[in-house]
């Protein structure tokens, strides 16, 4: 995007303290500009930071160079009650955004999608509001996205699944509506995929099933309907399935019993019916089993005492 930094900001970081050989250095130049023109919306009322043009942008509270660019910007729990700053997005060379753990409000702009080389945009634990901007599909490079314990309301954007280096998804405790996209089923790289705590409705889409690198899938305290997949059985490297809290139907798929890694299973707190399968028999690894709070029927399986590693 264009750079449209005042250029006030650009003379004060030209004065040779903030920018060393500022003539040498036109893109930290541009960066430090951008910083410093962000720096009171980001503060707000109540933030400490250093950035000022009689320090070097290197000893800057939160700021790591490299290659005479700005590439991390880590401020978390700094006490910062402002907004996100769109200008943020001029970073051109960022690879780390972590702002979380302030008081930030406001909504996430759209313009942090520009952040092309972007592999990390945490933003837990502030105040945020507003949608998940379907923009930040554009971050190609994007590694890990954490929007954890925020106000975020409306749907899961459905380009988040275009994200095919994404690693780990975490939009946890906001109060997100709506169905889980099936297009989340495209993130092949993806590891953790965590959702709970919000008012999601709808099925549990099978095509998670697809997600062959998953070691986490946690969908706790939803309103979600329908059955559990029987797909969710092909995670082969699964090793929590958390799907307590809400409103599942039908029986305990025996495929879980496929889930050779899996140690914690989490299913109380639903509307299940039927037996237990004696399937689960087979989850050597299982050291927690959860499946209170429902509606099931018939015997206990004495498969289950072959379960060596279970504690709970």
């Amino acid at each position: 995007m264009p750079n449209n930094t005042p250029s006030q900001y650009t003379e004060l970081c030209s004065n040779g303290i903030v920018v060393p050989n500022p003539a040498d250095n036109p893109g930290l130049v541009s960066d430090c500009a951008t910083l410093l023109a962000a720096k009171p919306t980001l503060e707000g009322a109540s933030g400490n930071l250093n950035w000022s043009a009689d320090i070097s942008v290197s000893d800057w509270d939160g700021v790591t160079i490299t290659n005479n660019r700005v590439a991390q910007l880590r401020l978390g729990d700094r006490h910062l009650n402002g907004a996100i700053p769109l200008t943020l997005g001029n970073l051109a060379n960022l690879t780390t955004l972590d702002i979380d753990h302030n008081q930030l409000s406001g909504a996430i702009p759209s313009e942090l999608s520009n952040l092309a080389n972007l592999k990390e945009l945490s933003l837990n634990s502030n105040q945020l509001t507003g949608a998940i901007p379907p923009e930040l599909s554009n971050l190609a490079n994007l590694a890990g996205l954490y929007l954890s314990s925020n106000d975020l309301t409306g749907a899961i954007p459905s380009e988040l699944g275009n994200l095919a280096n994404l690693r780990e998804l975490c939009v946890d405790h906001n109060q997100l509506t709506s169905a889980i996209p099936p297009e989340l089923g495209n993130l092949a790289s993806l590891t953790t995929l965590d959702i709970e705590g919000n008012q999601l409705t709808g099925a549990i889409p099978p095509e998670l099933g697809n997600l062959a690198n998953l070691t986490e899938l946690t969908l706790i305290s939803n309103q979600l309907t329908g059955d559990i997949p029987r797909e969710l059985g092909n995670l082969a490297n699964l090793t929590t399935l958390s799907l307590s809290g809400n409103q599942l139907t039908g029986a305990i798929p025996s495929e879980l019993g496929n889930l050779a890694n899996l140690t914690a299973l989490h299913l109380a707190y639903n509307q299940l019916t039927g037996e237990i399968p004696t399937g689960l028999s087979n989850l050597a690894n299982l050291s927690l089993l959860d499946i209170a709070i429902n509606q099931l029927t018939g015997a206990i399986p004495a498969e289950l005492g072959n379960l060596a590693n279970l504690i709970s």
